[in-house]
């Protein structure tokens, strides 16, 4: 072969290269422990473990931790969990807050393993409605909720079919919520698309009421023993992020190595993804000798208050 066509080849092979890099989405790992999410409109989401990675929405650029938008939560294991209040708060204002939702006001509280719902179901006039059932995790990841009984306006449907009735309008109108589907006399709720942004990407393997909480296993348990450990032993309730690129502020970050960590480390991590600023304003940051950068963090329900005490204090 000749030296012009091997030079030709080299030159394809790194054009070939570069474009495969551009396609690619940005990956940064992750690992979060004892933080609860402020997703807004009361919705809170607790994150006891979580295992995996912010994946870039946008291909060749990386992640920006100031816009939801931009990435996925990419989850290989988690253990998370939603009081009543918050799952009624997310079908309110996120789930059925469109005008033409089939359902609406709606309220859910736990008794034992059993959810309770009641609300209004729009037919034409408001039909209030009550139902109780159970939950557990489809062998596709998503949520199954079983009516044990259903009551409207004084009647006793025979299934889930007849509460919303077989005209194809309303089985459209349900269809508009994605999140949301009908399988026999079963609701599905696809844990997906239930959340308001930054999206996940994960398996649901269990769902389960303990303590009145709905509490979600993502994955196994067992593959967290891979996950990656923050530089501080010391800290419980922390987001850690490392690998690849990642956008904060004005600041782009490679090689990433960011430890969010609460302030407060006595009670679990008040985060916002919308008022992180304010959070990052009102903490302090430090370097660590491999380069890596350390904030601590108030809880969001403590701004405006006084600082707690932190670790670097003790």
């Amino acid at each position: 072969m000749s030296r012009m066509l091997k030079r030709w080849w080299v030159a394809v092979a790194l054009l070939s290269l570069a474009a495969l890099a551009e396609g690619r989405s940005e990956r940064v790992g992750a690992r979060m422990r004892n933080v609860v999410f402020h997703l807004g409109n009361g919705i809170e989401l607790q994150v006891s473990d979580l295992a995996g990675h912010l994946v870039s929405r946008a291909a060749g650029k990386p992640p920006v931790f100031d816009d939801v938008d931009s990435y996925v939560l990419e989850i290989e294991s988690a253990r998370v969990s939603m009081t009543p209040e918050s799952l009624t708060n997310l079908m309110n204002h996120y789930v059925f807050a469109s005008p033409d939702a089939p359902l609406k006001n709606l309220k859910i509280t736990t008794e034992g393993n059993e959810l309770h719902q009641s609300g209004t179901l729009r037919k034409g006039v408001g039909v209030p409605f009550t139902m109780r059932g159970t939950i557990a995790a489809t062998s596709d990841g998503r949520i199954r909720i079983h009516p044990a009984a259903i009551k409207a306006a004084g009647f006793v449907p025979k299934g889930v079919l007849d509460f919303f009735g077989l005209e194809l309008e309303r089985l459209v109108k349900l269809n508009r919520t994605p999140a949301v589907k009908i399988e026999g006399d079963d609701l599905l709720l696809d844990p997906q698309a239930l959340l308001p942004p930054p999206r996940i990407r994960g398996h649901l393997t269990k769902t389960w009421i303990e303590n009145g909480t709905i509490v979600e296993q993502f994955g196994s348990p067992g593959q967290r023993s891979g996950a990656i450990a923050p530089p501080d032993p010391r800290v419980k309730n922390y987001m850690y992020y490392r690998g690849g690129t990642l956008r904060f502020g004005k600041l782009t970050m490679t090689d990433t190595d960011l430890l969010l960590v609460d302030a407060d480390q006595a009670d679990t991590f008040d985060f916002s993804p919308e008022r992180y600023n304010d959070q990052l304003v009102a903490g302090y940051s430090k370097n660590t000798r491999a380069h890596g950068l350390i904030v601590y963090m108030p809880d969001l329900n403590d701004l405006g208050t006084p600082k707690a005490k932190t670790l670097a204090s003790r």
